[in-house]
């Protein structure tokens, strides 16, 4: 039997060439290799109120961009999180397996509650971490594919699968983080210290989505931030800039970090600029192509039916072996 390969993702926003590199590539390379889930978090999007009718077309876009990415439906199940009750049940359960300073420790957790407005912060964004453990349990999963940020909820999993399984019995599979050794986490390209996310303040300079105008993201690479050493060099401390940039090139292009510095040694860093920005244009053409071809409704529901089927089967059978471990069968 081949392993479990799992990973969900928020429909809110723009995908980005950070979410690609950091995330999408890594699944869509390894789908072949295991059982492959891919579900559409949109219980995750209602932490905080959207629009409805946004988010349903958040979750169509968020599809189509995933199948132009690569992801095979035919390899791997495609699903909708809200299609599958077993994510919300299981999720509640888990809340009964996690202690309170364990939840507040969460990264988003801290960030958003240092961002609380007068009303507070919503509880969903509270327990949120259980269901996202959940997500992970039911599908008996191995490896789960993240960027270094997001390591910190595998580990949750883990401590609560543990805790699970010492308390009632073997009732979950231990799941594994997979962290790429290369382009983990792609970085702002006018701030090389903070992540490129799809909430890029601004002009956006720092962030390349998935469907920018293809001059536009060709001009953000060539105005990345980098430094005065004139050095192509990767050293994430002294030359984040360059070192991101070359990051990007080396997912891309498969060529390792020595070549690189080696192709561009004594050249400056126009030339090196240049050749990322045509590789990084040329990916976003092939993507925004493939795009048009599956953002086909009628198409995308089928798919999303289908895959809750799927994943039902396997869901329905761990949350029951959870509760038999209970002893609320």
């Amino acid at each position: 039997m081949k392993k479990v390969i799992l990973t969900g993702v928020r429909p809110s926003g723009n995908l980005t060439l950070g979410n690609y590199l950091g995330a999408i590539k890594n699944f869509v390379d390894r789908q072949e290799q295991y059982d492959s889930y891919i579900f559409i978090a949109d219980l995750h999007a209602i932490t905080s109120p959207k629009d409805p009718q946004k988010l349903k077309e958040a979750v169509y876009n968020c599809v189509a961009m995933y199948l132009a990415c690569g992801v095979d439906p035919k390899k791997t199940i495609v699903f909708k999180q809200s299609d599958v009750l077993e994510h919300g049940t299981l999720g509640f359960i888990m809340t009964f397996q996690t202690k309170m300073g364990e939840l507040s420790r969460m990264t988003q957790f801290k960030l958003k509650s240092q961002q609380q407005t007068k009303e507070g912060v919503d509880t969903g964004l509270f327990v949120y971490p259980t269901l996202m453990v959940a997500d992970i349990l039911l599908y008996n999963t191995s490896i789960v594919p993240v960027g270094k940020d997001q390591q910190q909820h595998v580990e949750l999993t883990r401590d609560l699968a543990e805790r699970f399984n010492k308390r009632y019995g073997q009732t979950f599979t231990m799941p594994d983080v997979y962290v790429a050794p290369v382009g983990n986490k792609i970085l702002n390209l006018q701030n090389p210290l903070e992540k490129m996310n799809k909430s890029d303040s601004g002009d956006n300079k720092g962030t390349i989505f998935l469907m920018d105008d293809i001059e536009v993201a060709k001009k953000k690479i060539m105005s990345a931030k980098t430094d005065n050493l004139a050095h192509v060099h990767f050293d994430e401390e002294n030359q984040p800039g360059i070192s991101n940039l070359m990051s990007i090139l080396s997912k891309i292009t498969d060529e390792d970090f020595e070549s690189i510095e080696k192709r561009y040694e004594g050249k400056g860093y126009g030339e090196f600029k240049k050749e990322v920005a045509e590789v990084v244009a040329k990916t976003l053409a092939e993507i925004q192509a493939k795009f048009k071809q599956f953002n086909n409704k009628d198409m995308l529901d089928k798919i999303l039916s289908n895959g809750a089927i799927d994943a039902q089967k396997v869901a329905s059978q761990t949350l029951k072996r959870a509760a038999n471990a209970l002893g609320l069968n």
